[in-house]
């Protein structure tokens, strides 16, 4: 279905903030997984990578980092096969604070066997890309930067790296 639109199936991006950035995350850590894809269990759903801006990952406000997650979060869902994950939160996020993106960093970084590259904003609040700023310019810079990487590397075989 994708190609009938003009678009790679393999060069898939999934990104959202806040709410999307949780969303973005989970539908990056649960390909082909038929409970979250009832009626279409058979197509793939996998994607090249994930960019989350401030989101909600699963612990927050004081919850113990080692208890399970709640239901239906990403922090449930990190394994060894994850995608290559771009993150980027704001230290004074008052919504979804940074130390459960942190959390959330340092799991995908231990379990996955991909990238995962983390961007951490002093004094960056919630919605930091809601208003055109010298920040938010770094983020969209760092945002392309880390699509060409992660297309780039897609391309490379274990022989184009060789001197």
């Amino acid at each position: 279905m994708v190609p009938e639109y003009g678009a790679d199936p393999s060069r898939l991006f999934v990104a959202g903030s806040s709410a999307g950035s949780n969303l973005a995350a989970l539908c990056a850590l649960t390909p082909n997984d038929p409970v979250f894809q009832p009626g279409f269990e058979s197509v793939d759903t996998s994607i090249t990578a994930a960019i989350c801006l401030y989101g909600y990952y699963g612990h927050y406000f004081g919850e113990a980092p080692d208890e399970p997650p709640p239901p239906l979060q990403p922090q449930g869902y990190i394994h060894a096969g994850a995608p290559p994950f771009l993150i980027a939160h704001g230290t004074k996020d008052a919504l979804a604070t940074i130390e459960g993106a942190r959390n959330f960093v340092d799991q995908l970084r231990r379990t996955s066997d991909s990238t995962v590259v983390y961007a951490e904003l002093p004094g960056g609040q919630h919605a930091f890309d809601i208003f055109h700023s010298p920040r938010f310019e770094a983020v969209v810079d760092g945002v392309e930067a880390f699509a060409a990487w992660v297309l780039a590397a897609s391309q490379r075989t274990p022989d184009s790296t060789r001197w």
